[in-house]
């Protein structure tokens, strides 16, 4: 039996902790642990060593940089899903929208460091809703002046003149 107002697909996720891991998961999946090559008397890598900080945590490096398509492919679905699950303004959204938020911090620091070219940065910014537009408001309508104004402020000039 359908039931009116309740059709459509179901969701993908069952829960939110189920979106939120897999989210983790993917932003994870764009980390690598940080490796030096070992090499020989002639120059020739004989093993990659993983590195550390000095507390014994592996040092990471940025694999591949995350992105929206990257993101919908690892939660199995679309760009336009990932989005319509933001419009939805339920529990969902919030995840969504602060995944995109971690996503587009990284488009920002990778322009600001010079890791992305500048075009390829302002693109992926305006996904966001960046503008580079300046937007002026300007008043084209011309002052609405009764006859008796006019011929008031010509007296005015006048007068002026005559000082």
């Amino acid at each position: 039996m359908t039931v009116p107002g309740l059709g459509g697909r179901p969701l993908m996720f069952q829960s939110l902790s189920e979106l939120e891991e897999r989210i983790e998961k993917y932003f994870a999946s764009c980390w690598e642990h940080y490796h030096v090559p070992i090499k020989d008397k002639d120059e020739n890598i004989i093993r990659w060593e993983p590195q550390f900080d000095k507390d014994g945590n592996p040092l990471m490096q940025l694999k591949e940089r995350p992105t929206i398509t990257g993101l919908a492919l690892a939660l199995g679905t679309t760009r336009v899903t990932l989005i319509d699950y933001e419009n939805r303004k339920n529990e969902f959204s919030d995840v969504v929208a602060w995944a995109k938020t971690v996503i587009e911090h990284y488009y920002e620091k990778g322009v600001a460091e010079g890791d992305i070219h500048p075009a390829v940065g302002i693109f992926a910014l305006k996904n966001f809703k960046w503008t580079d537009i300046v937007q002026i408001n300007t008043n084209t309508q011309p002052d609405q002046l009764t006859p008796d104004d006019i011929k008031r402020q010509l007296m005015e000039k006048k007068k002026g003149k005559a000082d």
